[in-house]
């Protein structure tokens, strides 16, 4: 990330082209910020779509103003395209919709005036430029990355097996369902080169990970007690893989199943799935149920209207206001609106204060270093190490990750010669942004916060019915996925759940019985997964 930004800034100083190298760098900025830890095949496309929906937005803004730049008119358009915006980003379209409204935003405040068409390729090439040297990397240490998305997943799996019959074991294995889910898109999404000995040995390894989690089911499900030298050897198994090769843990899985022979009342016919696979046996690609597909939801069509009239409302509100303060880069006020209203990340009264607080103490570092001079190297240098750290600031919280977005964009501003009298301006626009989302979402609340438990609940009894009566003894493959399936969707429903409970008191419409039910959908899983395994060893 810090090689990313930094790279064009420092190209386009040598060759006296500061202005698009800028933009190129907000392109990867805006690609940076959406990357993550996930599988390639996910990560991929979220890039390339910034750079579609940012380079979109900004030539439809900068194209706008430079053909009518009156205020009613402008108004009119961004309350447009948040309208459009909105329906993109609640219906599961995250990344394009909220890109396309900011870059709709940037491209009319900054207008790029008889340069709309280079600003857009700049911006189009800076997102394509990180999805370059991501797919690169990935490529590089892809086999790293598998062995330490198996290593987390068979250390999730050792604190699990040692919580059987604990109060811990459901919030153990909402993690370790996570980890596994992971680890399956990492490893089990890409195609067997069954001549690479580590590849077959990696694919052996998520295989008994994933049958391990079925065992763990039926041991709950049982009520029986677990020896200590099984999370034992799981975690020894993820200490190998971390600090070794696949190859290696392989050698430890081979004495696993003799491991859970010894757990007392289990039958040894069942720890029999535990097995090492043949590599002869080994299916080119894992069968699997996308799990991208499972946890994803779609919010009603009522509720997708409703939050993009409500993100539209605020735009235009937003930008009413910033034309009757007049102030300095006025576009920043419906621009926060646009970072801060999000149809499905919590409630917006946490992201309102997280971003002006972030602003903030963003803005008192950045306000640090003009005051030291500005110097072309240390600006540099303050981009590099905050898009280095950016990532994992967004992974701890959105205050961390907006303190450090907020500095490069100074450092963007200071570079174009256009950070005077900005920092007081951009944390009043930034509040007046917040309090008007919190208004509107307090008048005419998207109800989605309360919602989700109860269409997370229905997605959970749906995928349960659907393990019970799809799952067999003779497809151990398929039968997993359905259960994993089944518990991830138990999972979700519990997270919506703890989500809606941060909500307003006077705001909530919580069916107090949502979590008991999870519970008995959980449990009722459990003791399927009992009776498929003993109907199999009978």
């Amino acid at each position: 990330a810090g090689f990313c930004l930094s790279a064009p800034l420092v190209v386009g100083l040598l060759i006296t082209q500061r202005p698009y190298a800028i933009v190129f760098a907000i392109g990867a900025l805006w690609a940076i910020s959406q990357d993550g830890l996930d599988e390639w095949r996910v990560r991929g496309p979220r890039l390339l779509w910034v750079a579609v929906a940012a380079t979109s937005g900004v030539a439809l803004g900068a194209t706008f103003v430079g053909h009518d730049s009156g205020e009613v008119a402008l108004t009119v358009f961004f309350g447009a395209t948040a309208l459009i915006a909105g329906i993109i980003e609640a219906s599961n379209g995250a990344t394009p919709g909220a890109y396309l409204l900011i870059g709709s935003i940037i491209g009319a405040g900054l207008q790029f005036s008889g340069r709309v068409w280079q600003s857009c390729l700049c911006i189009a090439l800076g997102a394509l430029w990180v999805y370059f040297v991501a797919a690169l990397t990935d490529r590089r240490k892809r086999l790293a990355n598998q062995r330490v998305f198996l290593s987390h997943a068979f250390d999730a799996l050792a604190s699990l097996v040692g919580a059987v019959g604990t109060s811990r074991f459901y919030s153990e294995r909402a993690r370790a369902v996570t980890t596994l889910d992971a680890a399956q898109d990492v490893v089990g999404s890409r195609h067997l080169r069954t001549g690479d000995a580590e590849e077959v040995a990696l694919r052996q390894c998520l295989i008994v990970a994933l049958r391990c989690g079925e065992v763990v089911s039926y041991l709950e499900g049982k009520r029986l007690t677990v020896d200590p030298s099984v999370p034992s050897s799981l975690r020894d198994v993820a200490k190998t893989l971390k600090d070794s090769t696949a190859l290696d843990a392989v050698a430890i899985l081979r004495d696993l199943p003799a491991r859970f022979d010894a757990i007392a009342g289990l039958d040894p016919a069942v720890t029999s799935a535990l097995a090492l696979s043949s590599p002869s046996d080994l299916p080119a690609t894992a069968a699997r149920l996308s799990s991208r597909a499972s946890t994803r939801s779609h919010l009603p069509t009522i509720e997708r209207l409703r939050f993009a009239f409500i993100l539209s409302l605020a735009t235009v509100t937003g930008t009413l206001v910033a034309h009757v303060l007049d102030g300095p880069h006025g576009f920043w006020l419906p621009l926060s609106i646009a970072f801060i209203l999000r149809p499905d990340l919590g409630p917006v009264i946490t992201r309102a204060l997280a971003r002006t607080l972030g602003t903030v103490v963003g803005v008192g570092i950045a306000a640090l270093v003009a005051w030291s001079g500005n110097s072309i190297g240390l600006l540099i240098a303050l981009s590099c190490v905050m898009a280095a750290i950016e990532p994992w600031a967004a992974r701890r919280s959105h205050v961390l990750a907006v303190i450090t977005f907020t500095p490069i964009v100074f450092v963007f501003l200071s570079l174009l010669g256009t950070d005077k009298y900005l920092f007081a301006p951009r944390i009043i626009d930034t509040a007046i942004g917040a309090a008007i989302v919190l208004v509107l979402d307090l008048a005419l609340w998207t109800t989605a916060p309360s919602l989700r438990p109860t269409q997370q609940l229905e997605k959970a009894r749906a995928a349960s019915a659907r393990y019970e009566r799809e799952a067999t003894i003779d497809d151990p493959m398929r039968r997993h996925l359905l259960r994993r399936a089944a518990l991830r969707a138990v999972v979700n429903a519990r997270s919506a759940l703890d989500q809606a409970r941060a909500e307003p008191r006077s705001l909530r419409r919580l069916d107090p019985t949502t979590l008991d039910q999870l519970n008995e959908i959980e449990s009722s899983i459990d003791t399927h997964t009992v009776s498929l395994l003993e109907s199999g060893t009978s």
